[in-house]
């Protein structure tokens, strides 16, 4: 059976009528790759050039000095006079963050509070790639004689800068293969990750997304789609009569189950051909059902195909979304337009965006950023990586998080941000080496497919399907290896979305499983993850050699650089001396000191927070 649409290439309306027809005709599928599963609209999108040429303005402004007047005491007293915009406009700023701070900062007198390298470049890994760097990137990407622009570019060229942001997208469209066929988040994968390597515009994206099947699977009514997408891309819930208008658009859609070839039965989207005459002209008596008029007069009907629809069961005459040709799907895709041309549309997405890195409302101390920051996106086409790129290299940004503020302005001091349950994973996991499985947020539950639980109709194709997911199977005992899983679930990550998704919390319980994973990992005790203490200890100290002070800072140099990034503090180098001084019961060895160093190191709020 051909496929209704074809892979990375973008097919007209024949084509996909085509391919439409010849599916209709069966329900196997010769050539579904379970290595490609990816199926649906995000596939006819982002398949020629890039949405701009990639080189964002705004990466080498100097640090202006504050102008030489008395400094606003609280945030009712800024007032940026001409004199105030005089200054800012002869600063020659060109990253719209600063630019739209200026007047609330240094034109006012007020100064930003500078990080350093170390303490920057942990926070672009965190934000930007999903974890925490390792000495040698701290080394080479983030060189302190290589402009932080540059940096900023290497992260956001990563395949994790892209996975990170397919991840945030899989929180938010609650992915489910429960719920939804698994086909339609993978192919909403791709399209996240094609809009975030710079293939399709922001506001292309969001028509695609806002008729997804995807989403349309998970809401039951037309009133909940147009509201999901409505706050989605809007910010807020929609009114009464924003809703209900809305919703017209969304009456095609509907509910139903679809006979995959490979693994029995899928929930997913399918066409209701309402509001039509037989023979596709519209019904005067039910037009209005699916027209809004909020927006402009638009009617949304698609003509039925008998060829095409279900014949038989509770699906009878509706049509399997996978059967949609490329115009159709353009059509269905009109609420998604529709609410692109609100003003509200770009600035929700720059708001996210800010609440992404910066971790609270700036905007709403700053409404110039959001302004600039709009005016930013659009002047390169709507690529999203042109907002995070003005965002990582800004001066609010590049902020130190420590010491006393002086003001209440929360501008003018650093983000402090609690790193995601997979980042802080993914750290311990690259740093000390430890054999951990990995999460793959496109199939929460592979186990409905590999092992004893799996549905009865998974076959060697379904197997095929998990293995080559990032998911882990034991080979031998033919199951998903889930301890990555058990361990981030219970952290708030990896969610399996049943009915709610990720959370982040600071608990008793949460520390408590994060204390027990690390005192296996460093050691203390006779878990099946003990690290091998010579990755503990620095060139040239043995596991048995006699614990002094010189040896006692030398470990704990060594642990600090490779968990934290950063070299000992006069405070920690005292403390490394009073700990080989005071170990008992003495004499004490290197391992004696560097497991414990490893747990103390590991389980540090620095680890959790940035």
């Amino acid at each position: 059976m051909g496929r209704a649409w074809n892979r990375r290439t973008t097919s007209g309306a024949a084509l996909g009528m085509v391919a439409a027809l010849t599916a209709a005709g069966c329900n196997d599928v010769p050539g579904m790759d379970p290595g490609d599963p990816a199926r649906g609209p995000g596939q006819l999108v982002g398949n020629g050039d890039p949405v701009s040429d990639g080189n964002f303005a705004g990466g080498n402004d100097a640090m202006p000095s504050p102008r030489d007047v008395d400094p606003p005491g609280d945030v009712a007293s800024l007032d940026c006079d001409a004199s105030c915009r005089a200054y800012c406009d002869g600063l020659g700023l060109e990253n719209p963050v600063n630019v739209g701070l200026c007047g609330s900062s240094w034109g006012v007198g007020l100064a930003l509070r500078p990080v350093d390298r170390a303490e920057a470049c942990r926070r672009i890994y965190a934000d930007f790639v999903g974890r925490f760097p390792t000495p040698t990137e701290i080394a080479e990407v983030c060189n302190p004689d290589r402009p932080w622009g540059e940096v900023v570019r290497a992260v956001l060229d990563t395949d994790e800068y892209v996975l990170v942001n397919q991840r945030r997208w899989a929180d938010k469209l609650l992915y489910n293969n429960r719920a939804v066929n698994f086909e339609r988040a993978f192919d909403m994968d791709e399209l996240v990750g094609k809009t975030y390597r710079g293939r399709v515009a922001w506001d292309q994206f969001a028509a695609v997304t806002s008729a997804h099947p995807v989403v349309m699977r998970r809401l039951d009514t037309a009133g909940d789609r147009a509201e999901f997408v409505f706050k989605l891309f809007l910010g807020r819930p929609p009114y009464e009569h924003e809703r209900s208008d809305l919703g017209r658009l969304y009456q095609l859609w509907t509910n139903g189950y679809w006979d995959h070839p490979h693994v029995g039965t899928v929930p997913d989207a399918f066409i209701d051909f309402r509001c039509v005459r037989p023979d596709g002209s519209p019904d005067p008596d039910t037009i209005g059902e699916c027209t809004s008029t909020q927006w402009g007069y638009q009617e949304l009907t698609l003509a039925p195909d008998r060829r095409r629809a279900e014949r038989s069961g509770e699906q009878e005459g509706t049509m399997w979304a996978g059967y949609l040709t490329a115009d159709e799907w353009e059509a269905l895709q009109a609420p998604g337009r529709i609410i692109a041309r609100e003003p509200a549309f770009w600035e929700t997405t720059v708001d996210d965006a800010i609440d992404q890195y910066f971790g609270y409302d700036l905007s709403a101390g700053v409404p110039e950023v959001r302004h600039e920051l709009v005016r930013y996106l659009l002047r390169y086409n709507g690529d999203v990586r042109a907002l995070h790129y003005a965002i990582g290299t800004s001066f609010a940004y590049l902020q130190s998080s420590e010491g006393a503020s002086a003001t209440d302005m929360r501008w003018t001091y650093g983000p402090l941000k609690q790193i995601q349950v997979e980042g802080w994973i993914d750290s311990i996991k690259r740093t000390t080496g430890v054999e951990l499985s990995q999460c793959d947020h496109r199939l929460p539950h592979p186990e409905d497919y590999v092992g004893e639980d799996a549905v009865e109709e998974a076959s060697g194709w379904a197997y095929a399907l998990v293995n080559h997911t990032r998911w882990d199977i034991d080979e031998d005992e033919r199951r998903v290896i889930g301890n990555y899983r058990n361990l981030a679930r219970t952290l708030g990550g990896c969610p399996s979305n049943e009915v709610g998704g990720r959370f982040t919390t600071v608990s008793v319980l949460n520390t408590a499983v994060q204390e027990a994973f690390v005192a296996e990992v460093c050691g203390l005790g006779d878990g099946e993850r003990r690290i091998d203490i010579e990755r503990l200890l620095p060139d040239g100290i043995t596991p048995r050699q006699a614990l002094d002070p010189d040896t006692a800072r030398a470990i704990l140099t060594h642990q600090q650089r490779m968990f934290l990034g950063r070299s000992l503090s006069d405070e920690e180098t005292a403390l490394a001396d009073d700990a080989a001084s005071s170990c008992t019961p003495a004499p004490c060895d290197a391992e004696t000191f560097a497991r414990p160093a490893c747990f103390a190191l590991l389980s540090a709020s620095e680890m959790l927070f940035y």
